[in-house]
């Protein structure tokens, strides 16, 4: 039977257990109202993203807050109601009481449900309340492009961050506290959310006072870091919520499930290992702390921390410089000797007191004036999340038409028109005298050897400052030029001339660079309006030149062809008419020969004739010899073969 003392300490208890609850979620809320309006709504000092992403643990403070103000209430109302059937009791009101215990005492079942259903109500609504607070952060990020300035000083914010710091540390070390007593343990959560937006804030601080030296790196880095913890978090809601089911029971459960095992072994100073055992037991239902191997792990844990902390802290004072490289030792931030250190192995103070600069004066590195783009992907600027899509190093192999929409319009620069270029109503109708032409310029260089101290320590920023000397030549060299001049046949020289005005304001400032090499890339009309004009223009001087030489080829392929034709006819006709003339002359000469045989033999001359047609013309005529006298007889005589032999015909070789 329980005691009116006891009695009366839970009630006092659950209580106190109300207005600490209450406390810290008023605590929570305005710490998670601030975050929301300095960082979540309209931060854009340093350590900005680190700062606004306060808000997870400050909402699931409020959160775990607001489930212990219930959980301190519904104990209260358990507590009396306990003290009231005490008090029933004493009065032997015992039979009454067991009639209408059910009905009258309720207070005491909404407790223990609360204390059984609640944690994993709470569980699920902390991981949804992280899940949804990581994606709105990987949203944003996503849809930001890298600033390169910082609105508002990041001294104030720094000062801002370091407050809200001691107000979460304090108050998160005091509710961690408080919650080792049993009564008070659903105030542990709290507390340990609140430290870690006491980290969350330290890491803010320390990110804005780097972007006050123009740092904005740490903020990025530092942020995407602790985005990656805050998943982690909210992935071991759930797997408690799935090992709570299958986990073995205890008589007595005093962790809830919506308490973070990982944040614990962290939110209390020097009790990592009581932790830890506390967890297992938990976990495996029975005192595993209790074990040897336990004990030895808790004598030897920390040491061996500590020992591999400071090996792995003094690996730091070994440094290496590369074969390509050059090394300047540095103490403190500040350069120890400005003699350059050769490759090889070299030791100074560990980190973070000593460091060795290491630079390369071999290796060619590049800047770009411009935009590179990719042929399949719009190209965004990498805003330090791994957010947006990056350009991939293959860019500037990508083959794309001018009128196809490419990277951004701030690549444009300014060209003059020559006198006499284009029509002239045409010019008078447009009435300017300049032009834009799109490029992109990629500044090939290489740090000079006596130039390493001027590049690595004279210079805050001596890539941006390449940059934008490379902008400033190429806006004064164009602004001179032409269009076609630098699209077409004076590329190179443009190329030439910006490489020696680019290494000239690079020798004024200083920068210890040489210039390599500078190519132009990209160089066309602007994409949106001129481009396709442009392109049209271009298209029918290329149809105009394509007609006039089918023109040409047909003029080559067709004069000739004739002259041929026309030398051919004229040595037909010349031919023939030799032929004409010597013929007839040869007629004519025969003729006159054949009147002088006919006058000097007429009959012997027709006899001739006779024959000569019988035996050319009628050749191949059947012919009949009829005599005069003989009527009635005919012979018939074959004067192709002869009928008979004489001794001339003899073959006398034969005759032996």
């Amino acid at each position: 039977m329980t005691s009116k003392n006891d009695i009366r300490a839970a009630i006092d208890n659950s209580r106190l257990m109300t207005r600490l609850a209450l406390i810290g979620g008023i605590a929570s809320l305005v710490l998670l109202v601030l975050t929301f309006v300095l960082g979540a709504i309209q931060g854009r000092t340093g350590g900005a993203d680190v700062f606004s992403l306060a808000v997870v643990p400050y909402t699931l403070a409020a959160l775990f807050a607001f489930g212990g103000v219930i959980y301190g209430m519904l104990g209260t109302s358990a507590a009396l109601e306990n003290e009231e059937k005490l008090l029933l009791r004493k009065r032997s009101e015992t039979n009454a009481l067991d009639v209408e215990e059910d009905v009258r005492f309720t207070a005491g079942r909404s407790f223990e449900n609360y204390r059984r259903f609640a944690p994993y109500v709470l569980a699920v609504l902390g991981a949804l309340t992280v899940g949804l607070y990581l994606v709105y952060f990987q949203r944003s990020w996503g849809a930001r492009l890298t600033e390169t300035s910082i609105a508002g000083n990041p001294l104030h914010a720094a000062l801002v961050a370091a407050i809200m710091m001691l107000l979460s540390v304090f108050t998160g070390a005091f509710y961690v506290g408080q919650s080792r007593s049993a009564a008070f343990r659903w105030l542990r959560p709290i507390g340990a959310w609140l430290i870690g937006g006491f980290a969350v804030m330290f890491v803010s601080t320390v990110a804005a006072v780097f972007a006050k030296n123009n740092i904005l790196a740490v903020d990025a880095y530092s942020a995407k870091v602790i985005f990656w913890i805050f998943a982690v978090l909210g992935v071991e809601f759930i797997t408690n919520l799935i090992i709570e089911f299958y986990r073995p029971r205890t008589l007595r459960e005093v962790r809830p499930i919506f308490e973070s095992r990982l944040l614990a072994l962290f939110t209390e100073p020097g009790g990592v290992m009581r932790n830890i055992a506390s967890a297992l037991d938990y976990q495996f239902g029975f005192k595993v702390s209790g074990t040897w191997l336990y004990s030895f792990m808790e004598r030897s844990f920390f040491p061996l921390v500590l020992v591999w902390a400071a090996i792995l802290w003094g690996f730091t004072m070994i440094h290496e410089v590369g074969p390509s490289e050059v090394g300047i030792k540095e103490r403190l931030g500040k350069v120890v000797s400005e003699e350059l250190l050769e490759p090889g192995i070299y030791w100074t103070l560990p980190w973070p007191f000593g460091f060795v600069n290491r630079l390369s004066c071999t290796d060619i590195q590049r800047v770009v004036i411009g935009e590179l783009h990719d042929a399949n992907e719009t190209t965004v600027a990498d805003d330090g999340h791994d957010a947006a899509p990056k350009t991939p190093k293959t860019a500037l192999s990508q083959v794309v038409l001018w009128t196809a929409a490419h990277g951004s319009d701030d690549n444009n620069f300014i060209v003059a028109v020559p006198p006499g270029a284009g029509h002239d109503a045409d010019k008078e109708a447009a009435g300017a005298s300049i032009s834009f032409i799109r490029m992109v310029i990629p500044i090939d260089y290489r740090i000079r050897r006596d130039g390493v101290m001027k590049f690595a320590y004279e210079n805050a920023d001596p890539v941006q400052t390449l940059t934008k000397i490379g902008e400033q030549a190429a806006t004064e060299y164009l602004a001179s030029s032409s269009m076609m001049h630098v699209m077409s046949d004076g590329r190179q020289d443009t190329e030439q001339a910006l490489q020696r005005r680019i290494q000239q304001l690079a020798d004024e400032h200083e920068l210890g660079v040489d210039i390599v090499a500078v190519t132009i890339l990209d160089a066309h009309p602007p994409v949106e309006k001129v481009a396709p004009a442009y392109q049209k223009v271009i298209g029918a001087m290329e149809e105009m030149e394509t007609t006039i030489l089918k023109a040409e080829t047909y003029r080559v392929k067709t004069i000739p062809e004739a002259e041929s034709r026309a030398a051919r006819i004229v040595a037909d006709a010349q031919s023939y008419e030799y032929m004409i003339k010597t013929v007839a002359a040869a007629e004519s000469e025969r003729f006159n020969t054949q009147l002088k045989t006919y006058l000097v033999m007429p009959q012997m001359f027709k006899l001739k004739s006779y024959l000569d047609f019988l035996e050319n013309d009628c050749r191949d005529i059947r012919k009949f010899v009829v005599a005069a006298g003989l009527n009635n007889e005919v012979y018939e005589l074959n004067f192709e073969e002869k009928e008979r032999l004489d001794l001339v015909d003899a073959d006398i070789t034969t005759v032996k």
